[in-house]
């Protein structure tokens, strides 16, 4: 009797496939056993990659003999008729092999908001300069972005955040956060009083106005250093080109 399958195997061109391993050589053996010609066996031995020849085997010699639905794929009734072909040393092999640990999931992108009603989101944003006065802070220069350009406008949190310290900026206030992305954020030209240290805000909330100043906006510095290991890639002249926040993270943590 086939003892429990330690994970499904997956063919080329399944959504997850095509899996490779001892596993995937082991059931090679037993196909191969099961009719002449359906899996001949190469000159230097078979190899761990579940390929062409091999589905093909499968789904149209074995699993249509057999009465299993015919999708290329070794599932547990699959893997109990090949089981039957094989030599006791590849039995003995397969139970002493053990599965690979699964690939953690890739942390999700921060789904950022605006910093306004009607503007876009922070991930559409490219970052076109520095922080002044905080570059090295927290290991980061804080690349930013301005937005909001009217003075009174209310600036929303453009994720879950928690004030962590005020700061000032030239013209208006200032104060530091930090997302539940792990992002933290530097909000600068704000009227005063700004939040204090310990006040929570959920996505979209309020957490403040822009102040009145020359040419009046509102400053989103972010540091990525604790979500990614490093800054985001920005401009430090004012000019637009560098890679959007989005995309910087969609990049970066597609590979984390």
């Amino acid at each position: 009797m086939a003892p429990p399958l330690k994970r499904p195997m997956y063919p080329p061109g399944h959504p997850k496939g095509p899996t490779a391993g001892k596993d995937v050589q082991i059931m090679k053996w037993g196909v191969h056993r099961y009719e002449t010609g359906v899996l001949p066996r190469p000159e230097d031995g078979f190899t761990v990659d579940f390929g062409m020849a091999l589905k093909e085997a499968v789904k149209v010699v074995i699993q249509p003999a057999e009465g299993i639905q015919a999708t290329g794929s070794i599932g547990q009734a699959t893997f109990d008729v090949i089981w039957e072909y094989l030599d006791d040393y590849r039995r003995q092999q397969y139970r002493r092999w053990t599965p690979p640990t699964p690939a953690p999931p890739p942390t999700p992108i921060p789904q950022l908001g605006p910093l306004y009603v009607g503007g876009a989101s922070a991930l559409a944003n490219d970052l076109t300069h520095r922080t002044d006065g905080l570059e090295g802070v927290e290991g980061s220069v804080w690349p930013a972005y301005d937005d909001g350009w009217i003075i009174g406008r209310t600036i929303l949190a453009v994720e879950n955040i928690e004030v962590y310290e005020q700061s000032s900026s030239l013209g208006g206030d200032a104060f530091f956060a930090k997302g539940e992305s792990k992002l933290r954020y530097w909000h600068g030209h704000l009227a005063s009083p700004v939040p204090w240290t310990g006040k929570t805000f959920r996505r979209g909330e309020p957490v403040g106005r822009i102040a009145s100043m020359a040419r009046a906006h509102t400053h989103l510095g972010i540091n990525a250093v604790p979500l990614i290991g490093h800054d985001l890639a920005h401009h430090t002249d004012y000019t637009h080109g560098a890679p959007t926040v989005g995309a910087q993270l969609a990049e970066r943590l597609s590979l984390a």
